[in-house]
């Protein structure tokens, strides 16, 4: 039974290598702001962060995004980014680390020139990061972050 479930762990991981991809030298890491609200009825979203609505929806409970501000960077190991910058909400990225499938990244949020939150994650191809953001009007801000 052991030797199985090992198995079945392996062939996972597996998968999800193919599915991730490599890391590449040309990678880029892709951020969006989006406002996220509940509207009736609700409205399409535009192009660009269409492909996450799917998503977006379950996970955060809302049914309408409006894309504030986008952003590509490429990703070099040690240099901070400001990310998705508004004169309110800023985003920096710093890339610490790579291996053969992700990066490692440390996230500074700021809010009105104070950092509210920080966190290392690891950013893969093919699996974007959403990050809930502070409430904003009648909805909530919402980080998108993709390596393309």
């Amino acid at each position: 039974m052991g030797g199985r479930r090992l198995a079945a762990v392996w062939l996972v991981a597996l998968a999800m290598l193919v599915v991730m991809g490599a890391v590449r030298a040309e990678d880029n890491i892709w951020a969006a702001l989006v406002l996220a609200t509940n509207e009736h009825p609700a409205k399409t979203a535009p192009k660009e962060i269409a492909p996450y609505v799917r998503g977006l929806r379950p996970v955060f409970g809302f049914n309408t995004f409006y894309l504030l501000g986008e952003k590509k960077q490429k990703l070099r190991a040690g240099l901070g980014e400001w990310i998705v910058p508004s004169k309110v909400v800023f985003l920096k990225v710093r890339c610490l680390d790579r291996d053969a499938t992700s990066y490692t990244v440390q996230l500074d949020l700021f809010v009105r020139k104070k950092m509210v939150v920080t966190s290392k994650v690891k950013l893969a191809r093919g699996a974007p990061l959403y990050i809930r953001g502070p409430a904003w009007g009648k909805g909530r801000l919402v980080f998108i972050l993709e390596v393309r």
